[in-house]
């Protein structure tokens, strides 16, 4: 049986079993993020309606704010900043969730 010509490091463990079993990978294995060009954007934004956008980019800047103030001592101000900024991400995600439930923004997630 052929090993991989990739470094075993390099490649994910489950992913060097798929191989050395000789079963066929899938292509979940192997999708790449790609960045979608500005024209694509346009068009996609141009299918939304401009309130859903502007929500989806403030939930963006509020979870971003939250993720700033975090930890176990946080001062008064800084509290008071959370708390803002969790209320402007309930608001943005009260407005995505109407227009669908799967837009809404969560402080720790990388979208």
């Amino acid at each position: 049986m052929e090993e991989s010509a990739a470094h075993p490091a390099a490649v994910p463990h489950d992913l060097l079993a798929t191989i050395r079993e000789g079963t066929p990978m899938t292509a979940s294995h192997l999708l790449v993020p790609v960045p979608i060009p500005d024209r694509v954007a346009a068009l996609i934004g141009s299918c939304i309606p401009p309130h859903i956008l502007e929500a989806e980019f403030d939930a963006e800047c509020a979870a971003r704010e939250v993720r700033r103030f975090r930890g176990p001592r946080l001062g008064i101000e800084d509290q008071a900043d959370r708390e803002h900024a969790l209320s402007e991400l309930a608001r943005a995600n009260k407005l995505l969730a109407a227009h669908h439930p799967l837009l809404t923004v969560r402080p720790g997630s990388s979208w």
